[in-house]
């Protein structure tokens, strides 16, 4: 018990100091930019993107700081070390989140519970280009947060059943505040952060968990034109996906992701990836001879 809690403060302790790191380093980001913008930030998804790019960097400087202070700078237990960047799992990750969207949006469309709708006419190509500049910066944001030193430094200690565990809470958490946000649809997103959470563990990538975590969100906001997390501010040329069935298994105004066939595809996909981890584990190691 002893050893436990003295684990325990150990990790709060650089948790709460990487937290402080994260804040000065917002503040100093925000008094440089004070110049460009004397008004305060722009509203709508200009400031979505700006507070993204300064929330991404206040954050990436404090795990540069946990890193270099107590990992002798070893990126590893980030997420962040160069074997987090291999082709492969980046693609698996990406093409992942894509499906845990676009296949309960094709259930749904079959089945009659969702339609598209007719809307002005506009350019496909740039808006969907624009949709992922404006997605990428949030997207990191949160899997810094959620995803980053935190989960690593938890699954070194206690394992990552408990990191995937914890770190799934805290993204329902981040999301309390989101616009028509529910009981349900928190869960939903806690369901969804245990599917980004094993990405994280099976490729040992923070940056696959980001990929994945953009296809999802890019999924519902340029391909469906449909809300992510509550939130519509998106362009939608030319249709927009719009749900008729119960919210429950649609997800409703709130967005596909907390909706029942979102959150079954979610679990299917994340059984599947840790099969696949257990398969290639257990496969015997090949011999040249």
């Amino acid at each position: 018990m002893s050893d436990w809690l003295d684990d325990a403060l150990r990790l709060l302790g650089r948790l709460v100091l990487m937290a402080l790191f994260t804040v000065i380093a917002f503040m100093v980001a925000g008094i440089a930019l004070k110049p460009a913008f004397p008004m305060g930030l722009p509203g709508g998804p200009d400031g979505v993107l700006v507070m993204g790019f300064i929330g991404v960097f206040a954050l990436l400087v404090a795990h540069l700081a946990v890193v270099l202070i107590f990992e002798r700078g070893d990126w590893g237990t980030t997420g962040l070390g160069p074997r987090s960047w291999r082709p492969i799992p980046l693609g698996v990750a990406l093409a992942s989140g894509l499906l845990v969207i676009l296949v309960p949006a094709g259930v749904l469309l079959v089945t009659g519970h969702a339609s598209f709708e007719q809307m002005p006419a506009g350019a496909w190509g740039p808006a969907a280009l624009n949709t992922l500049l404006w997605l990428a910066a949030p997207a990191l944001f949160e899997e810094l947060m959620a995803r980053g030193y935190a989960f690593g430094a938890i699954q070194r200690l206690w394992g990552a059943a408990a990191a995937i565990a914890l770190t799934s809470v805290l993204f329902g958490v981040l999301h309390i505040w989101n616009p028509g946000a529910t009981v349900w649809s928190v869960g939903a997103v806690t369901i969804a952060g245990v599917f980004l959470g094993v990405v994280r563990f099976t490729t040992g990538s923070l940056a696959a968990a980001w990929i994945a975590h953009l296809g999802v969100n890019w999924a519902q906001g340029a391909v469906l034109h449909a809300p992510i997390s509550g939130l519509s501010f998106l362009p939608t040329p030319g249709y927009r996906f719009v749900p008729s069935g119960p919210e429950w298994i649609t997800g409703g105004a709130w967005g596909l992701e907390a909706g029942g066939a979102a959150v079954l595809t979610l679990l299917v996909v994340t059984f599947l990836l840790l099969y696949a981890r257990r398969a290639e584990q257990s496969r015997p190691a090949s011999r040249l001879g």
